[in-house]
């Protein structure tokens, strides 16, 4: 028996020895090294910040689009931007759009857009859960992830948006797809692949925003420096006291409505001396921010405020961006509204 291995080794040996001269590689299992914690190539010029930059962005998109154009929002009433869709539509281009049938907005605009033969549904949302995703995809080629709707109320938001031309954006044509059929039964004719490429950005749905945002939290080494609507989800809050227990620096901005929503979370908040202040603009924007900075590396935008309606009941989605070339912008971003903030 022994005799044997030692002749299978030398063999195995021997047989190495001939490869290596004849130039091929061999690549051990344990030798294949990934990188662990991947960067993305978002620019700062990608990410579109309050609702007039926003807004231009996406009609200019909408005007180039070629092939197809899928939305997916909770509202939208904006009358410029429905007129284009409507000239995009009967210039040829494949629209097909979801909205949140519990908005009241949606029903002027569902109405009219049906009237032009546009293809427009209402998400199948259940009673109590609402349709808070939102983004729109050009061609294929190109989304646009959104923290707020397109609404004539939401002129002046306070708000950031995410340009995509990476293979998330043609992940999240296939969400936009699953849901479409989920909601019509329709399948859209996608491409069977389309190559785009690597942006190392993680789109999360549903329950898995809430994971997505608490394994950034519980991995977090140095600080953490958030600006989001409502911060009540019990794990999550435990999360970030034991983030600052562990010797992170936080900072939350968080929306004045919180101060009586909310006031169990700020107490907790409080207790562990985490840093908190309430959003208070001095350009009078409405406060329509969910994202977070962990270690001046990573940012998470989700779709909505970080409560257990959002994790647990709507529709929702989230974004993780590992792109230090980009968090510099939002950085200033956040740290304007906290200089500007009630502190609690």
């Amino acid at each position: 028996m022994i005799r044997n291995k030692r002749q299978m080794l030398f063999i195995a040996i021997i047989l190495i020895f001939i490869l290596s001269l004849s130039g091929c590689g061999i690549i051990m299992p344990f030798s294949h090294k990934k990188e662990a914690n991947p960067v993305s190539n978002l620019t700062a010029s990608s990410l579109l910040v309050d609702s007039a930059e926003i807004r231009l962005e996406t009609i200019k998109l909408i005007e180039n689009a070629k092939k197809t154009i899928f939305i997916e929002l909770s509202a939208l009433d904006d009358p410029e931007i429905t007129n284009l869709i409507v000239v995009r539509s009967h210039a040829g281009i494949e629209v097909r759009i979801l909205l949140d049938q519990w908005q009241r907005e949606n029903a002027t605009t569902v109405k009219n857009l049906k009237n032009q033969n546009i293809s427009v549904q209402y998400y199948p949302a259940q009673k109590g859960q609402y349709q808070r995703i939102r983004y729109m995809v050009i061609d294929y080629q190109v989304a646009v992830f959104y923290g707020q709707d397109w609404l004539q109320k939401g002129l002046n938001d306070h708000s950031l948006a995410v340009k995509l031309t990476g293979d998330t954006a043609w992940t999240i044509a296939k969400s936009f797809s699953k849901d479409w059929e989920y909601t019509t039964t329709l399948t859209l004719n996608l491409p069977g692949n389309v190559t785009l490429p690597e942006d190392n950005i993680t789109l999360s749905l549903n329950g898995n925003v809430k994971r997505q945002i608490i394994n950034a939290i519980n991995n977090a080494n140095t600080e953490i420096f958030a600006e989001v609507e409502q911060i009540s989800e019990p794990e999550t809050v435990k999360a970030l006291v034991a983030a600052k227990q562990r010797g992170c620096n936080i900072r939350l901005i968080v929306s004045p409505s919180c101060a009586e929503a909310t006031p169990d979370a700020i107490a907790d908040f409080k207790k562990a001396q985490i840093e908190v202040c309430y959003y208070n603009p001095s350009k009078k924007l409405t406060m329509s921010l969910n994202l977070c900075v962990f270690d001046n590396k990573t940012m998470i935008m989700s779709s909505s405020s970080w409560s257990y309606y959002s994790f647990v009941i709507n529709h929702e989605g989230s974004l993780k961006i590992p792109a230090p070339q980009a968090i510099g912008k939002i950085k200033t971003i956040l740290e304007g509204d906290w200089d500007e903030g009630t502190p609690y």
